[in-house]
């Protein structure tokens, strides 16, 4: 079945200096002008991935968005619930340095921040025919609750996005079957935020408390990243560590970096397009981190190489 997507479109644009980038002075650097936004970047690996997907969010009306739009259909996404709006498309301005980690980066966010509840309802035929909902937390909260709530009997997965932004996903919590996080957004979600600093964690601290609280706490099932550790999947049942494999299920090597952008967004399509393709949930997250290190080895948020048959496992 199809899957909707709810969240922020941007216009990215991304800058990998060729050598590390200082403060108070200008950086030699290439730049690129993409897609972005969590769902976007969502959507637009699901339509690598052999599944059909609708993008509902905002854009203003500047040639850019324009372009945008076509952009999008091109990959396949419907666009059909794109709403547009007098106000600046977002904006996603990323620095990177060149072992592809990230520098700094500032978003203007203000299009997707203001959207009310309403905004992006009703379901438009697409959506209402998708058997899974995604919404991200870039949008505010009441809308959050109301895209949750018409969802109905769909699957619903959300992903917290950043510290700053996890709370808005409180009220929902019991109707998200999947949730996306880290460490830190997990600790922010169930109001622990104050106890780490953004990514870290104190010594012997796995990750697994907070994980298996938010499952406690009404979440269906918790996909929880930590940095190059093995990805943490809570259920009912208890907590698994899922490391990195190859499509044959033997231990893959860490992915060479190129740009982390969309690392975490490739890991929920790859994750989503999973179990569409009716893999187990355990199966569909390694799948997603193979997505996940398909991106981290190319430049932009949706690696070129991205498709079904290369993350999908062999047998």
């Amino acid at each position: 079945m199809p899957i909707a997507a709810f969240g922020a479109i941007h216009l990215d644009t991304i800058a990998h200096a060729d050598r590390r980038i200082l403060r108070e002075t200008s950086t030699p650097a290439s730049l690129a002008i993409r897609p972005g936004g969590v769902a976007t970047n969502v959507a637009r690996a699901l339509a690598r991935l052999d599944c059909r997907v609708s993008l509902a969010g905002r854009l203003g009306r500047e040639a850019e968005a324009d372009g945008l739009l076509a952009h999008l259909a091109g990959e396949g996404v419907d666009t059909g619930a794109i709403r547009r709006a007098d106000l600046p498309s977002g904006r996603y301005l990323a620095l990177h340095d060149p072992d592809g980690t990230l520098a700094a980066a500032v978003v203007d966010a203000r299009i997707t921040e203001t959207l009310e509840p309403g905004a992006l309802l009703p379901p438009t035929k697409a959506q209402e025919a998708s058997g899974c909902w995604f919404l991200d937390a870039n949008l505010p909260q009441p809308l959050l609750v109301e895209l949750a709530e018409a969802a109905a009997g769909r699957r619903l997965a959300a992903d917290a996005v950043s510290r700053a932004k996890a709370a808005r996903l409180a009220p929902i919590l019991p109707r998200v079957d999947l949730l996306f996080c880290n460490r830190a957004e997990a600790a922010a979600l169930l109001g622990r935020d104050s106890e780490h600093d953004e990514g870290q964690q104190e010594p012997g601290d796995s990750g697994a408390e907070v994980a298996t609280a938010l499952v406690t706490a009404g979440a269906g099932a918790v996909v929880m990243t930590r940095g190059a550790a093995p990805v943490l999947l809570a259920t009912r049942g208890g907590i698994d560590e899922i490391s990195l494999t190859t499509r044959e299920g033997a231990a893959a090597p860490a992915p060479r970096i190129v740009d982390v952008t969309g690392a975490g967004d490739a890991l929920i399509a790859g994750t989503l397009a999973g179990l569409e393709h009716g893999l187990a949930l355990a199966d569909a997250v390694a799948a997603g981190m193979r997505a996940a290190a398909l991106t981290l080895e190319s430049p932009g948020a949706v690696a070129g190489t991205l498709n079904w048959p290369a993350i999908a496992p062999n047998g």
